[in-house]
């Protein structure tokens, strides 16, 4: 009976401490650590990973001046129509509301040669500053990549 309650109060315990950590996650540490992933996928083009963080409405609103859904850009990045040989990203605002999160700031890539981007470019492939603003959603217990915004900026001379 001694080793019924034992197992049963770390049995609680053990739940407690798992919706606390799952809570934990929701907060903006969990959320850049979400979109950190994602550029880690995306530097290695990494289908595979950035379809398991996708939200089944994934859309993007592409550098291409194109709105993709999920399956379009997950096709794009298994065929390398989607590569940068440089992708750095700096967040520049974190937002939170509820089980919405918004990352938003600036990016400096260099669209690898047999990408769209690469193809479309006349400049040699040379590196673009962009604005991106990726929209995530909590949904359950994770994390889910819902939208995302990029655009190619001039640079200042």
């Amino acid at each position: 009976m001694r080793r019924m309650v034992w197992v049963a109060l770390f049995c609680a315990a053990f739940s407690v401490a798992g919706a606390s950590a799952r809570q934990q996650q929701q907060d903006e540490a969990g959320l850049r650590a979400a979109d950190a992933a994602q550029l880690i996928a995306a530097r290695g083009r990494d289908a595979g990973a950035l379809e398991r963080m996708m939200h089944p409405a994934f859309t993007v609103n592409s550098p291409e001046g194109e709105v993709w859904p999920r399956e379009k850009v997950l096709t794009l990045w298994r065929n390398r129509g989607i590569g940068h040989e440089r992708f750095e990203r700096t967040v520049e605002s974190v937002t939170l509301v509820k089980n919405i999160g918004i990352v938003a700031g600036r990016e400096v890539v260099q669209p690898s040669p047999d990408s769209l981007a690469g193809q479309r470019r006349h400049d040699g492939g040379q590196r673009v500053i962009r604005r991106f603003t990726n929209v995530w959603l909590w949904d359950g217990d994770r994390w889910s990549f819902l939208t995302r915004h990029a655009n190619e900026m001039a640079e200042k001379q």
